[in-house]
């Protein structure tokens, strides 16, 4: 039982037993006030760190979004870069046999056979 009951059942006892002339001790109010001083500063201070916590958890939040953005962002620069990639490596074949004296007919055959062996391995993650 903590002080403060303690003294709330001594005053409900004197309430029962009501006598005109009896006073309150003043070290009796002072306890009140101190446990009552006591528990709003724990309350402060509970609030406080609630609302620390809070902001931490909002930071962080906000956080996890940016580093999303950045990672959707380079995703898309990677796939930009590999399609110049393929389509660089792409031309340059074309561009050996044009001038190896091929004719456009075999280089045409030639890169769709190709272009279905890239878009196989493509599809096997290769």
């Amino acid at each position: 039982m903590s002080n403060i009951d303690k003294l709330k059942a001594a005053a409900a006892k004197a309430v029962d037993n009501f006598d005109p002339n009896m006073f309150v001790e003043t070290r009796d109010v002072l306890a009140l006030l101190d446990e009552l001083e006591a528990k709003d500063r724990k309350i402060l201070k509970l609030e406080k760190l609630a609302e620390a916590e809070s902001v931490g958890a909002d930071k962080a939040a906000t956080s996890g979004v940016e580093w999303m953005k950045l990672y959707h962002a380079a995703e898309k620069r990677i796939a930009e870069l590999e399609r110049k990639e393929q389509h660089s490596e792409r031309q340059s074949v074309i561009d050996a046999l044009a001038g190896s004296g091929e004719e456009w007919s075999d280089i045409e055959e030639y890169m769709q056979k190709w272009d279905a062996e890239r878009a196989s391995a493509a599809g096997k993650g290769e």
